[in-house]
């Protein structure tokens, strides 16, 4: 059955049945309305991102199946909430665009594995909307509660800081280039690489951390690689970063991939994407501390006066996502 011959009234009726969340007491109505009515919590922050995910920009229709697109774009949203602290995640609306020859079991497969992310990660679905698109695409607008004080942003990195990394550097990078080459031996040896690509971690539990304990001056999520991640920071804290990136930054299934293609391992830390780790700033009297309370985190470089990137140990050309 093609979703044209299901329709949409069908999928809508599928999605107000299955998106059903009664344990969760914030949420006044769901999906079948014109809006979402939540409670909130009194002296509480409500805190708001959206992400999505594009056919031939995030993804390719002949390696993407829909519980990998589902789980993607649930992962993707709820990093950006953990890179501001500790973010409590509350609820969400999706869309999608779909073309009308696109097989309905895929639309209800990516609902039932979306709706386990969403029981995964102690959020509901609020709502959405559906559309018809010449290209699959799907988007996400999430919302979670927090405290002030617990608010990490982007603006904090000062002069005499050191930057952290926390997860994964440029292995989503590889993995996406392995499912493009599409070669069967390089899934089969590297399939460390294409879990990263579909399943990035959001680090939900070490951002909300990093928020109670006030370790860090600025944080963000690592979506568009390290070198990206660093120019952000330089550019809203107005200061200048020195990267700098050692083997410990390089996982042994990256600097296998790398080396079997002969490329240095250092092109997909720095110029990698999608791995949506946290990168942030701390005091130096706090880098201890930061390492007793999150030892997988990583010093990749420092904060000086000044402005711009300079990456130091790489001679190569440092590259980041651009989508247009």
């Amino acid at each position: 059955m093609k979703l044209s011959q299901k329709g949409e009234a069908g999928i809508l009726t599928y999605i107000e049945k299955h998106f059903r969340f009664p344990g969760d007491k914030r949420l006044i109505l769901g999906p079948g309305d014109d809006c979402a009515v939540l409670k909130t919590t009194p002296g509480r922050e409500l805190v708001i991102t959206t992400d999505e995910l594009v056919e031939n920009t995030h993804f390719l229709r002949h390696f993407a199946d829909p519980e990998n697109l589902a789980g993607k774009l649930m992962r993707v949203n709820l990093s950006d909430l953990a890179s501001m602290g500790r973010v409590r995640p509350v609820s969400c609306l999706v869309g999608s665009g779909l073309p009308e020859n696109i097989p309905a079991d895929f639309v209800l497969r990516f609902i039932r594995a979306l709706k386990k992310e969403a029981l995964k990660f102690g959020l509901s679905i609020a709502g959405g909307n559906l559309t018809g698109a010449r290209e699959m695409h799907f988007y996400m607008t999430v919302w979670g509660e927090a405290d002030r004080k617990s608010l990490v942003t982007r603006y904090g990195a000062g002069p005499g800081d050191i930057l952290f990394n926390l997860g994964p550097l440029g292995e989503s990078k590889a993995g996406l280039e392995i499912l493009k080459n599409g070669l069967t031996a390089d899934k089969k040896r590297f399939k460390q690489l294409v879990r990263r690509f579909w399943e990035p971690k959001p680090f939900l539990k070490e951002g909300a951390l990093i928020g109670d304990r006030g370790l860090a001056s600025a944080m963000l999520d690592n979506s568009d690689g390290l070198g990206r991640s660093a120019r952000i920071l330089s550019e809203l804290s107005r200061c200048r970063v020195i990267l700098q990136a050692g083997p410990e930054a390089v996982s042994p299934a990256l600097a296998a991939y790398a080396a079997a293609k002969g490329r240095p391992w250092r092109e997909y830390v720095f110029s990698g994407g999608e791995d949506y780790g946290l990168v942030f700033t701390a005091r130096p009297e706090k880098a201890a501390l930061v390492k007793k309370l999150l030892p997988d985190a990583l010093a990749v470089g420092r904060i000086e006066k000044g402005k711009g990137v300079v990456v130091e140990g790489y001679e190569g050309k440092v590259q980041s996502f651009r989508h247009f």
